[in-house]
């Protein structure tokens, strides 16, 4: 009787070690397949489609709130709370590069830090804020150039990237001044010429609207399909 008790009771233990190591196992494939999708292949396209998402969805929220307001607060003439509500919304716009930069680095799954340096160098480089040498001060003005926002973004993602944890303990003060200060400078130079091809893409799609309806519209359709 005691050598059959022993028996089950030996066979059970078996039994659930078995089980046990089965769900070990189970647990490790489902851990092994998660795996690829955190540690995504980084390919051109890819990158590319996050630039754009996050961009798009920036652009959404830094113009939404002006383009609304401004169209119903103007009913309200000259009263104070309208006005400065306006403002606010105008103010609000010109966050817009900052937004978009942060929105970048969120596709990467950067870190608060990261997605700070990538925002603060692409609120730089789109130009939405300018050193006026007649005023003596810092005016701002839209939302600046959005192409040269989206490239500085993709800069400051790269150099990102590339320095991982190099920085180490230096990071706090490091990063924003040589990847942040040093990506804005970048973009900085680059705005001239991005604002130059920006406009003339401008000034071409703006010129078919001196054309007959039909080809116009077609036109139209295919430059910015194109875009």
């Amino acid at each position: 009787m005691m050598a059959d008790s022993m028996n089950k009771e030996m066979t059970h233990a078996a039994a659930d070690a078995l089980v046990d190591e089965q769900k070990g196992k189970a647990g490790g494939l489902v851990e092994d397949n998660k795996t690829p999708e955190k540690s995504q292949k980084m390919t051109p396209r890819v990158f590319l489609n996050k630039v754009l998402s996050g961009t798009a969805l920036g652009v959404i929220i830094g113009l939404i709130p002006n383009a609304v307001l401004s169209g119903i607060l103007k009913y309200f003439g000259t009263n104070t709370f309208a006005v400065t509500l306006t403002q606010i919304a105008v103010i609000f716009q010109l966050a817009t590069p900052l937004i978009i930069g942060g929105l970048i680095a969120l596709q990467f799954e950067f870190n608060p830090m990261q997605m700070m340096v990538t925002a603060g160098a692409s609120f730089v480089g789109s130009g939405v804020v300018k050193f006026n040498p007649a005023m003596k001060a810092y005016v701002g003005a839209g939302t600046g150039d959005l192409i040269n926002t989206m490239i500085t973004a993709s800069i400051a993602v790269l150099v990102l990237m590339w320095v991982k944890d190099k920085f180490g303990s230096t990071a706090v003060v490091a990063m924003p001044i040589l990847v942040g200060c040093g990506v804005a400078y970048i973009g900085v130079l680059l705005l001239p010429f991005i604002a130059a091809f920006t406009a003339a893409i401008g000034d071409v799609i703006n010129s078919f609207t001196t054309l007959q309806p039909i080809f116009m519209a077609i036109l139209i359709c295919c430059s910015f399909a194109t875009i």
